[in-house]
């Protein structure tokens, strides 16, 4: 069976401060391209193991401070990281998605692994 990647990033962005509206339609937010470098940094010194086909993906991560925050929309600025890195193919391959707040650590711990379609 095919290992899992597991690999420790900065928060992401929420999905809500990615993009901006440009002259001609979207561009990704300076502040998404910034979080882009330093998990791209961060990746390449740790193990990046692919996962092909479909996957499911645990994400923890913890809370930066004490304001309100919603823990879905870190999914979409991490699944489009780790297809732009290689770990998955496609995120639309996603079969499951699991998500807490964890109190240790920092950023967030992902693990993705393979899973077979039933």
């Amino acid at each position: 069976m095919p290992l899992a990647c597991e690999l420790t990033l900065p928060l992401p962005p929420s999905t809500n401060r990615l993009w901006v509206r440009a002259r001609k339609g979207m561009r990704k937010s300076a502040l998404y391209v910034a979080w882009l470098m330093v998990a791209g940094v961060e990746a390449r010194k740790q193990t990046i193991t692919r996962v092909k086909g479909p996957y499911k993906l645990t994400l923890e991560a913890v809370r930066p401070d004490k304001r309100k925050r919603d823990l879905s929309n870190l999914i979409k600025a991490t699944e489009d990281f780790l297809q732009s890195i290689g770990v998955i193919e496609d995120d639309c391959m996603s079969e499951a998605i699991y998500m807490r707040w964890v109190t240790t650590g920092e950023g967030v711990r992902v693990r993705v692994e393979p899973c077979g379609v039933e």
